[in-house]
């Protein structure tokens, strides 16, 4: 593999674009401590009929799918040897990571008794989606913690913190798959046979698949298990609406939905946040490895589109497509699938900057809509109340999305995390037998 170099710019704290952003997050702080202080009632429109709003909707069910990227690309890359993606796994990474962490902070807040964020960690309840969601999504956030590390080592030069993290890291993973089996299972029997089997693997896999730049490959299929496990648990939760969620959208295969829908979006916020990083910061577009992945995406779409109708069409629900929410289902999918899908089908079309940014934000646009309508716009609600976000909503969502735009900035100007031709402003990358990410 050829060793790349990385960009490493200048950080101004002051700019323009990041004073706005420092100004929402501001804003977004002060309305936090706000609820914190007042509570939700007098801070939020929630209420008995409407008790999950944005925060949910967008902070939390759409925050974990749009933070897919880092999966899939590492999926793609160090599974299936995407030799060619490379470039864009620390981008993909880095934007997860922080997606995760931001995820959790606003969880903390629409939580009504945000101390007992610990309980899933002491109580171990048997039949419980969230249960399992919260222990993946720690243990996820955790993955991408050990996948970024690598980027910090090499800024500080720290060779010996790459090569204690390659020793420590299958340890890690071994750890953490048998112990998720077992508070899963609630069975020692099988949290040893996890032990095993894992420990064999940790042992034996290294020496038969290796990894672009050392990376320890058990550490990336820990990474892609607890992804898929927690992404379509999400679905999982939504399976006990059946008399409340409107039939084009309450599905037995809700679980397969979100998990499709968000390697799809996973996808497109790669592409999306690559090509705005590249214009933002002067650096050639990776126009091959985007191309291929929206190669990638029109047959995940054309997957997602073709089960959806299916679903519908064998659950007898053929006529509610012609209903006023049928006008909903056709306008979700049109944009976030069935368009998206024509334009990356042509090739010229997916090697076209533009064409391509622009499918994927319509891709990014569908699933925020499609989470919207399983959340809000299609559940069923007594009354005729309607629920709209107050000013302290809308200011915590929008200080979390600056968050997350202004550490990105901060992260990519210091750390060898976009990958650089530029050589008077870019960062060597360390010799890839190195136990390093590059």
């Amino acid at each position: 593999m050829a060793s790349h170099s990385f960009y490493r710019g200048e950080f101004k704290l002051l700019t323009p674009g990041t004073t706005a952003l420092l100004i929402l997050m501001a804003a977004g702080l002060m309305a936090t401590i706000y609820r914190f202080v007042l509570g939700l009632g007098a801070t939020t429109n929630l209420s008995d009929q409407y008790p999950w709003g944005i925060w949910v909707a967008f902070d939390v069910i759409c925050g974990v799918a749009l933070a897919a990227g880092g999966f899939t690309t590492a999926a793609v890359v160090y599974l299936f040897w995407g030799e060619k993606f490379h470039g864009l796994t620390r981008p993909a990474i880095l934007t997860g990571f922080l997606g995760y962490i931001f995820v959790a902070i606003g969880l903390l807040v629409d939580l009504g008794l945000p101390w007992h964020i610990y309980h899933p960690i002491l109580f171990w309840p048997k039949h419980s989606a969230l249960f399992e969601v919260a222990w993946c999504v720690m243990l996820y956030t955790s993955v991408l913690a050990l996948e970024f590390l690598p980027s910090v080592f090499e800024r500080f030069g720290w060779e010996w913190a790459q090569r204690l993290l390659a020793k420590v890291t299958p340890v890690f993973v071994v750890i953490a798959l048998s112990w998720f089996t077992f508070i899963m299972s609630h069975s020692w029997v099988w949290a040893v046979v996890a032990l095993v089997v894992t420990s064999i693997l940790a042992v034996f896999l290294p020496r038969l698949v290796s990894a672009p730049g050392g990376v320890p490959i058990l550490l990336i299929i820990a990474g892609v298990l607890f992804s898929t496990a927690h992404q379509s648990s999400l679905g999982t939760l939504f399976l006990l609406t059946q008399d409340k969620l409107h039939p084009l959208w309450w599905s037995p295969l809700l679980p397969v939905f979100f998990f499709v829908s968000a390697v799809g979006v996973g996808f497109a916020m790669v592409i999306f946040e690559s090509t705005l990083s590249s214009r933002n910061f002067g650096l050639p577009i990776e126009a091959d490895a985007l191309a291929g992945f929206g190669h990638i995406l029109f047959y995940i779409l054309g997957i997602y589109t073709v089960l959806r109708f299916v679903d519908v069409i064998q659950r007898g629900h053929l006529d509610l497509l012609f209903s006023p929410m049928g006008g909903l289902f056709f306008f979700e999918l049109a944009m976030g699938a069935i368009v998206p899908m024509i334009l990356l089908a042509n090739c010229k079309f997916r090697h076209q900057t533009w064409m391509r940014f622009g499918a994927a934000a319509l891709i990014i646009v569908g699933l925020i809509f499609n989470r919207f309508n399983v959340t809000l716009f299609a559940m069923e609600r007594p009354g005729n109340g309607a629920y709209f976000p107050s000013p302290e909503e809308l200011l915590i969502s929008a200080g979390l999305v600056a968050g997350i735009l202004f550490f990105y900035n901060v992260m990519v100007r210091n750390f060898p995390v976009l990958v650089d031709t530029q050589e008077p402003h870019s960062l060597e990358a360390p010799n890839p037998d190195k136990q390093a990410v590059s």
